[in-house]
């Protein structure tokens, strides 16, 4: 494959800081371009592309590596999109290192947040990390990918290590971040050891040897802390390539506590649902940051979009069928499909339902409180709202009365939306 083909891959989907939403901030442009980095009115995108290109034009395996600290049991495909991307490069023939963080994990990413993160312990950082390995592998051939663990090397730095470090890094810089900025002005609290991250950061690329670093594009100031330290150590700086964030199904970014998450580990099925909810708006950049299209066939469906009286469902359900595969497999992905068809657009009821028993006591509860004390919803005012907005069925017939009460029956069937079916037994 010619450069300008693994180009055309490799910048699929890539967002560079001066292109996010209000760009970077006077403060880290001027800091980015004082470290070799002369970028002058050329833009991120144009360096990255050009050292990149330099680099593949050596004919040699690139050293490709992307870190994680595993701080949490649940993933979703938003942390995958840099695996993905990391994936990318492995088929292209580079040496691929997925890297655990777990000495950076137990000071946690200050990036974005707005207090102090929690401390995990060296040992819980240990125990989530095989399972972040193990999820990780379900993208990456686990055969070609090197894995590593930065303690390896940061374990072994001494005090008068880690000084010779500091001095890399100026002080009005480090205290400009706009994160750090706004905490501060906030009067909330900002810790020493928050801001020795992008140090201990810095520090993989430079002990890993990279020539790439994959991440989001809010990385990147931790991305230019390894390019200012390979430099001072006299290695050439590695090429930061950063993605943009991956939006949840509500428009907002994904988070499990927006509960706009599409989960690694959910079902086949629920994976294909929840990515049929993402709103039309969002589904270019699904398709750039989650599926695996050729360039070509990603080009042809984002301008399918634009065009007139081509309705987005139908492209919706293309990407959702390739997500679902990725993870589980074409059986999976093909199960998936026919089932969001014969529940949501058929209507039709599953084989199978999950089913619920009412206690004798709750005969002639409202509905209001038999779904809340099921769990089905967060809270009575949820149920309650559910069916103000017609997404609650008895029997397929819509029940939008909250003082509505539960019939004593053998057996009764309820739909929650479009694709949450329960079959409701009565009292033993």
């Amino acid at each position: 494959m010619t450069i300008d083909e693994q180009l055309e891959i490799l910048l699929r989907g890539t967002r560079f800081p001066d292109e996010a939403e209000g760009g970077q901030s006077g403060i880290e442009t001027q800091f980015s371009e004082g470290h070799g980095s002369e970028r002058g009115a050329v833009s991120l995108r144009a360096q990255m592309t050009r050292e990149l290109r330099e680099r593949l034009a050596t004919g040699k395996p690139l050293r490709v590596y992307l870190g994680a600290d595993p701080t949490a049991p649940s993933l979703h495909i938003g942390h995958f999109v840099s695996v993905q991307k990391l994936r990318v490069f492995q088929e292209l023939g580079h040496q691929v290192i997925f890297l655990i963080g777990d000495y950076t994990a137990v000071i946690g990413d200050p990036t974005g947040q707005s207090t102090e993160r929690r401390r995990f312990t060296h040992e819980q950082v240990k125990e989530l990390a095989a399972d972040y390995q193990r999820q990780a592998f379900r993208i990456l051939d686990p055969k070609k990918t090197e894995v590593r663990y930065n303690g390896e090397w940061l374990s072994k730095l001494t005090f008068l290590d880690v000084v010779e470090l500091a001095t890399i890094f100026p002080l009005k810089w480090v205290v400009s971040r706009h994160d750090f900025a706004e905490r501060l002005q906030k009067g909330e609290s900002l810790r020493l050891h928050e801001t020795l991250y992008c140090l201990m950061q810095g520090y993989d690329a430079y002990a890993l040897d990279c020539d790439v670093q994959v991440g989001g594009y809010d990385q990147y100031l931790n991305m230019l802390a390894g390019r200012w330290i390979q430099e001072h150590f006299g290695k050439k700086p590695h090429v930061p390539w950063t993605y943009p964030l991956l939006m949840g199904t509500d428009g907002r970014k994904m988070s499990k506590s927006f509960g706009n998450a599409i989960n690694l580990l959910d079902s086949p099925e629920d994976m294909y649902g929840k990515m049929m909810r993402v709103a039309d708006e969002q589904l270019a950049s699904y398709i750039d940051l989650t599926t695996d299209f050729t360039p070509a066939e990603a080009d042809a469906l984002k301008a399918q979009l634009s065009e007139p009286g081509v309705n987005p469902m139908e492209i919706k359900k293309r990407v959702a069928h390739n997500l679902v595969r990725q993870y589980w497999g074409e059986e999976a992905a093909d199960a998936a499909e026919r089932g969001f068809r014969q529940v949501v657009q058929d209507k039709a009821m599953p084989d199978e339902l999950e089913e619920l028993r009412v206690p004798p006591s709750a005969v002639g509860s409202t509905w209001v409180d038999l779904l809340a004390g099921w769990e089905l919803v967060k809270s009575k005012g949820e149920a309650r709202r559910l069916m103000q907005q017609g997404g609650f069925y008895v029997e397929q017939e819509p029940v939008t009365d909250p003082m509505a009460t539960y019939e004593a029956r053998p057996a009764t069937i309820i739909r929650l939306g479009k694709r949450r079916w329960f079959r409701v037994l009565g009292p033993e």
